[in-house]
């Protein structure tokens, strides 16, 4: 931290009139690489720790003064130097740290070991349910400075977590909030850079082999009234890139009262809004899609994750593949007759064939008139090895075998004999190409990830710097350029020329 003058980094930002002795420091911890190929346009990415601002929100609630700063793919000393301008350290209240994932643990390694050179006195309270999982003395092995290891969901329990540490235990409590709370962006350094995400239900419970939440029950849709009131408190019309929320939940399963209702709430408000939230295909219904697509609802994640009746079957995510396959092309079809754009999610599974990923793309071909983009990833196991042993065995009954680890918590696999791992990430790239064109992944992304201040000129910039590293095909540019940009490629390569000259 050479040069860091805490006093003149403390008076930087502008923090309103908080004592600063009572400041709770929320930090995101960022990722020192990409999950994803280490490009510049996967750097780009802006994922909010919606959970760790939540916890920010409840801490505000109870007169406290948080404020939440993300890592992201800044340096842990970079993340540092903001938290001091924030006053962090003339704060006398412990850091909250939390990890999104597993591939996050190295960088607040980082971060802990700098606070710590700096303010060896300052406590840090590391969460991160999925990362932390049953096994807290796991990541206690790995953050041995971390003051404590907290599993679980802390809303209940926040409070008294930041407020009187010493007298915790190491348990998880039993209390767990079935309601999703509302997010304070107002708490968010640099908030107006952010897409909102909005967190609408928690839960899931389907037993799909492969997802963290197959266990964890499915809790009721945030009402239509709640989430209206949490949008317009949130929602800024400031010049930069409109503002899009994404809808959090790992199943979107709404009816027909609440979908008209959602409708009905915006109306009473004057909010016009587009969003996107995520479904299954066989879960969501396809009548519903001319209310919702009348609230805003303007893109949809799919997980279909295969078109293959044995991939589908392996990974339980149905038991009758046929009739999964014909809800989703209803799905589909709706989507298309209603304006809203399907991007449709494909998991490499284990026992990957020619055959399995030949009736995929076969089914995506199909119904490509109806598809926006796709985006495939091979599947990744997740988990302390107390955790993922079984289902480790489990994916070698159909001819997996694992490759390797990245980081503690993450082991890749070769999905088959014929499908090996660096197998399946060239064959995830040459799928998504099949699917997506560079103009869509950018509408895609602009929509909730990337930066709202990040435009199309500045994409094509960094696409053109790192040429054949990119997830979609970079055919048919200029259509690509007309299309988002409502110009001719002609017109959009000037601007693009006056942009970077400027």
């Amino acid at each position: 931290m050479e040069g860091l003058n805490t006093k003149q980094r403390s008076k930087s930002l502008h923090t309103g009139s908080t004592d600063k002795m009572d400041r709770i420091t929320c930090i995101g911890a960022g990722q020192l690489s990409t999950k994803k190929a280490n490009n510049r346009l996967n750097r780009r990415n802006q994922y909010l720790n919606y959970g760790l601002l939540s916890l920010a929100s409840v801490l505000k609630r109870k007169g406290l003064a948080p404020v939440v700063i993300h890592g992201h793919f800044s340096s842990p000393s970079e993340t540092l130097t903001t938290a001091i301008a924030y006053g962090l350290a003339e704060s006398k209240l412990p850091i909250l740290l939390s990890l999104p994932s597993f591939y996050a643990v190295a960088w607040a390694k980082e971060f802990i070991l700098q606070v710590k050179a700096l303010l060896p006195s300052h406590k840090i309270i590391v969460g991160g349910r999925w990362v932390v999982g049953k096994f807290p003395e796991r990541l206690k092995e790995l953050l041995p400075e971390a003051d404590i290891i907290i599993p679980g969901l802390a809303e209940a329990r926040i409070v008294e977590l930041v407020t009187g540490t010493r007298s915790l235990p190491l348990q998880p409590s039993r209390e767990t909030s079935n309601q999703t709370s509302s997010l304070d962006y107002s708490l968010l350094h640099r908030r107006e850079y952010y897409q909102p995400s909005i967190e609408i239900a928690r839960g899931c419970g389907m037993k799909c082999s492969f997802c963290l939440e197959r266990d964890e029950k499915l809790q009721p849709l945030k009402s239509p009234d709640a989430l209206a009131d949490e949008l317009q408190s949130t929602l800024l019309d400031d010049g930069l890139i409109e503002m899009t929320p994404y809808f959090e939940t790992s199943m979107f399963v709404p009816n027909k009262h609440w979908s008209e209702g959602l409708g009905s709430a915006f109306d009473a408000r004057a909010i016009k809004v587009r969003w996107r939230t995520e479904a299954r295909v066989d879960t969501l219904k396809a009548e519903l899609l001319p209310s919702l697509a009348a609230s805003g609802l303007s893109i949809l994640d799919l997980g279909l994750e295969s078109a293959s009746p044995t991939q589908l079957l392996r990974m339980h995510k149905t038991q009758k593949p046929e009739k999964y396959l014909e809800k989703a092309s209803r799905l589909l079809v709706a989507c298309a007759e209603n304006g809203v754009k399907a991007k449709v999610n494909i998991l490499l599974y284990a026992g990957e064939n020619d055959e399995t990923i030949a009736q995929t793309l076969a089914w995506l071909d199909q119904h490509r008139e109806a598809i926006y983009g796709v985006s495939v990833s091979p599947v990744i196991v997740f988990g302390w090895p107390e955790e993922t042993e079984n289902y480790l065995n489990t994916l070698a009954r159909y001819g997996a075998t694992r490759d390797h680890s990245p980081c503690p918590g993450v082991t890749h696999i070769n999905l088959s004999e014929q499908v090996n791992y660096e197998d399946s990430l060239e064959l995830a790239r040459i799928i998504s190409k099949r699917f997506m064109r560079a103009g869509r992944y950018y509408k895609l992304k602009s929509f909730s990830y990337f930066p709202r201040d990040y435009c199309f000129e500045d994409f094509l910039a960094d696409m053109a710097q790192e040429a054949g590293s990119h997830s979609f095909s970079t055919a048919f540019l200029e259509e690509c350029i007309e299309e988002v940009m409502g110009q001719s490629a002609h017109t959009a390569s000037s601007d693009l020329m006056d942009c970077q000259a400027s």
